[in-house]
C-alpha cells in the first residue's frame, strides 16, 4: 500500500509545510497550547499518571480513554488542531484512537523503528497521527526520532522483537532509509505525521519525563478490514464534518471525567 499524497490547496498550513509533509512524510513543529494552557494539560496529565500508578499500572497505559475523559475528548475535537488535519485528509475527520505515550525517566525500553499502519487493521492507508508535546521534548529523553521519506516506500517489511520494549514490530531493513531525525518540541508544540512514516525512540536515560499524546485521524471512507476488527472503532468520535459512509460510531463529549470506567490498556497503537 502507497503513500497518497495530499494535493489539496491548504487553509490553515503552508504550501510549503505540505510539500514538507508529502516529501517527508511529517510536519513540524506546529503549536497548539502555549503558556498557561500547556501547564493545565501537563497537570491534567499528572492527575492521570497517578491514578494509573497507584493501581500498579504502566505510565503507557493511558490509552483509548478521549470517549471518555472531557479533558482528552477537548483536545482531540479542539478546533486549531482540527484545522491543520483537514488541510491534510479533508473537512471530514474521525478520531479512532488516543494514547498517551509517557516515557518516565531512567525508563530503559525503546521503541522500534517501526510504521504504525502493520499495527492497525484500517484501509486504505490514510491515517494521520497528531503527536502533542505534553512535556519538553529534551534530546536526552528518548525522543522519537522519524526517517523522513521512509513513508514513499509503501508497507516495509518487518519482525517481532520482544525484548525491552514498548511496541514488538520492527522495520526489518533500515540501510537504504534516511538517518532519524529526533523531534524536539517545546510542550503544547505538535507534528503530523502519516502512518507510513517509519519513527522510534530510544531509552530515556535522563532525569526528565518525555510524554507525547498521539491523536489517530482518519477520513470516514476509511474503515476496518473485516467484521473481527470493528472493536477497533468503539471509541470512534466524528470530531468535524459528516460520515457519509453511516459507519462509524461517534461518540458524545462525556458527561464527567470517566478515567476509571474501563480496563486500562485498550487497543494497541
Amino acid at each position: 500500500m502507497q503513500f497518497t499524497p495530499v494535493e489539496r490547496a491548504p487553509q490553515h498550513l503552508t504550501a510549503e509545510q505540505v510539500d514538507a509533509f508529502n516529501e517527508n512524510g511529517y510536519v513540524a513543529p506546529l503549536t497548539l497550547f502555549e503558556g498557561d494552557e500547556a501547564s493545565r494539560q501537563r497537570n491534567y496529565l499528572d492527575g492521570l499518571l497517578r491514578q494509573v500508578q497507584a493501581g500498579g499500572r504502566d505510565a503507557y497505559d493511558i490509552n483509548e480513554y478521549h470517549h471518555l475523559c472531557q479533558g482528552i475528548y477537548d483536545i482531540v475535537t479542539n478546533p486549531k488542531l482540527l484545522d491543520y488535519v483537514e488541510d491534510l485528509i479533508g473537512p471530514n475527520i474521525v478520531c479512532w484512537g488516543s494514547h498517551y505515550f509517557c516515557k518516565m525517566p531512567h525508563d530503559e525500553r525503546v521503541v522500534p523503528f517501526h510504521q504504525d499502519a502493520p499495527y492497525w487493521p484500517f484501509r486504505p492507508s490514510r491515517a494521520v497521527t497528531a503527536w502533542i508535546a505534553i512535556d519538553d521534548i529534551r534530546p536526552d529523553a528518548g525522543p522519537m526520532c522519524f526517517l523522513p521519506g521512509s513513508h514513499r516506500q509503501g508497507r516495509l517489511e518487518w519482525q517481532r522483537r520482544t525484548e525491552n520494549v514498548v511496541l514488538e514490530l520492527e522495520v526489518k531493513d533500515r540501510s537504504e532509509l534516511a538517518p532519524p531525525t529526533p523531534l524536539i518540541l517545546n510542550a503544547g508544540q505538535f507534528s503530523l505525521h502519516t502512518d507510513l512514516l517509519v519513527h522510534g525512540s530510544q531509552a530515556n536515560l535522563s532525569d526528565h519525563r518525555r510524554c507525547g499524546l498521539t491523536i489517530r485521524y482518519v477520513p470516514p471512507e476509511v474503515w476496518v478490514k473485516d467484521e473481527a476488527s470493528l472493536g477497533w472503532t468503539r471509541s470512534a468520535v466524528i470530531c468535524r464534518g459528516r460520515d457519509p459512509t453511516g459507519r462509524w460510531p461517534n461518540n458524545p463529549r462525556p458527561d464527567c471525567e470517566m478515567f476509571g470506567t474501563k480496563e486500562l490498556g485498550g487497543v494497541a497503537g
